[in-house]
């Protein structure tokens, strides 16, 4: 439960991640360590050792590059559970969280309540080094509301898929609710929102229940933005995937607050990048992630001040 100081309720987790975003920046360092991928570094750079030995020395290396520039790490447990170095998966978690850095769990777990509620007991739990996870919200209230509980019980936060980053989301998200007249990714706002504030005072800026909104959809996003200003959101999209920095700014607050934006492989594989391919080798692959994050962390900061 949150202290109380002075007769005040402490800021909210997801406050206080933005507060570390108006002094860092918005750059979220994102780790989606593809073994098929990394596979071809690790012979670059000749190491003779074992996969999951690899996976955890370069996760661990990773965290201790980006730790001085960004504020927070979003970890994918697709590319753990694949190869079933789950373990690991957890080891990395410590380690960020050890660094000082705000950790997001991308689990994107949902199910329905009595299953949820397992998968918020797993990641949720107080000492958890999750701060928070990503859910999905296909099955409505009863699916999320284990998560809301630990959330407010723990101190924690959730993330739930409303307007994703990928081509085909407008196959089911940009729908038409017809006896609304509102897309399907406003009516999962539309709860965000309502599921925020039903575990937050009325004096919170941001609720402990933010969205995952594209970057590569910018039009949606700034609606979403207008509908939902107690909302931080948790923006994929940005470098690989084709999203520019003038495309992330409508989901920043007037303040330039509000939100993260997700960068993963165009950090993990700066080194193979035109912009960092003619400085750096395999051999020095951390060297130019740290660069391209300092340069992306400027690049978006430049670009919420000229909003």
């Amino acid at each position: 439960p949150q202290l109380r100081q002075k007769g005040k309720k402490m800021k909210n987790l997801m406050e206080r991640l933005n507060e570390a975003v108006m002094k860092k920046g918005p750059l979220l360092a994102g780790l989606d360590p593809d073994m098929d991928k990394l596979r071809g570094l690790s012979k670059e750079i000749g190491y003779q050792g074992a996969d999951c030995d690899f996976l955890r020395n370069y996760c661990f290396e990773y965290i201790e590059t980006v730790k001085d520039v960004v504020c927070a790490i979003k970890v994918n447990i697709a590319f753990f559970e694949s190869i079933e170095l789950q373990a690991v998966y957890w080891e990395v978690l410590e380690r960020a969280k050890a660094a000082g850095l705000f950790v997001i769990a991308d689990v994107k777990r949902g199910d329905i309540g009595n299953t949820s509620r397992q998968y918020a007991k797993a990641y949720m739990y107080a000492e958890s080094p999750a701060d928070m996870i990503t859910i999905n919200p296909m099955f409505g209230t009863d699916g999320v509301q284990p998560f809301l509980e630990y959330a407010e019980k723990n101190d924690k936060g959730v993330f739930v898929l409303t307007k994703t980053s990928n081509k085909s989301s407008a196959e089911i998200q940009d729908k038409v609710v017809q006896d609304e007249e509102k897309t399907i990714y406003q009516t999962i706002g539309q709860l965000v929102d309502k599921w925020g504030k039903s575990i937050s005072s009325e004096t919170t800026i941001y609720t402990q229940v933010g969205a995952v909104v594209g970057a590569t959809h910018p039009t949606e996003a700034k609606k979403l933005r207008e509908m939902f200003p107690n909302t931080f959101f948790l923006v994929p999209g940005y470098g690989a995937q084709g999203a520019t920095a003038k495309d992330i700014v409508v989901n920043f607050d007037e303040k330039g607050g509000g939100a993260v934006v997700n960068s993963s492989r165009g950090l993990m594989f700066a080194y193979e990048s035109e912009r960092w391919a003619e400085k750096y080798t395999a051999s020095r692959w951390a060297d130019a992630t740290h660069d391209e994050a300092e340069r992306a962390q400027k690049e978006l900061v430049e670009a919420i001040k000229n909003k």
